[in-house]
């Protein structure tokens, strides 16, 4: 996808965004809607039968209990609730030492970039590997899931399975990247 296209996608997201901050008032209640909107906009079943070896899904609206892949145009990725692809954040790669690292985005980035969250680490679909798939706490007391260590997002943008208008995305919070089972980013394009 060009340059061009991806910025329009994610100043549409970032004006969507600030138009539910102002609307609702904090930022908490509009990184929930965002979340629920994205939710409602994919649960259509044409979106639900494009994932590889199980869906993911979950049991509340903010929690998913497994990580699948989806065939799309840039690869076999990872993906979450209702086979969104999801993304890692170029700066939680430098957040720690170790191999788990923390999220560091919140406020306004985690509106647009809503964290994948569960309450018990996710099993594995499709070609995901159980063993990348991890937990991390974020600033809030939720958990956040990691695969090979990097937190996980959605991203506003992408409403339905196998979009990845996200993928090597250059923002005004930094670079957003899709994963490959494997753990490796994808391919640049």
């Amino acid at each position: 996808m060009h340059l061009i296209t991806r910025s329009a996608i994610t100043i549409a997201a970032m004006l969507a965004t600030g138009a539910a901050l102002t609307a609702c008032g904090s930022s908490s209640s509009a990184t929930a809607g965002t979340v629920a909107l994205a939710k409602t906009a994919t649960t259509s079943p044409a979106a639900a039968t494009s994932t590889s070896g199980g869906n993911a899904t979950q049991s509340s609206s903010t929690d998913v209990s497994v990580i699948g892949t989806n065939h799309t145009q840039d690869g076999t990725l990872i993906a979450g609730i209702d086979g969104r692809t999801v993304y890692y954040f170029q700066p939680d790669k430098k957040s720690s030492a170790g191999h788990a690292k923390s999220s560091t985005c919140y406020t306004a980035c985690a509106t647009v970039w809503p964290p994948v969250l569960a309450t018990a680490t996710p099993s594995a679909g499709g070609s995901a590997k159980a063993s990348l798939i991890a937990l991390t706490k974020r600033t809030d007391g939720t958990m956040q899931v990691t695969y090979d260590g990097l937190p996980l997002y959605y991203y506003a943008a992408d409403l339905k399975a196998g979009q990845v208008t996200g993928n090597h995305l250059h923002d005004g919070f930094g670079f957003w990247g899709a994963l490959l089972a494997s753990g490796q980013d994808t391919p640049s394009s």
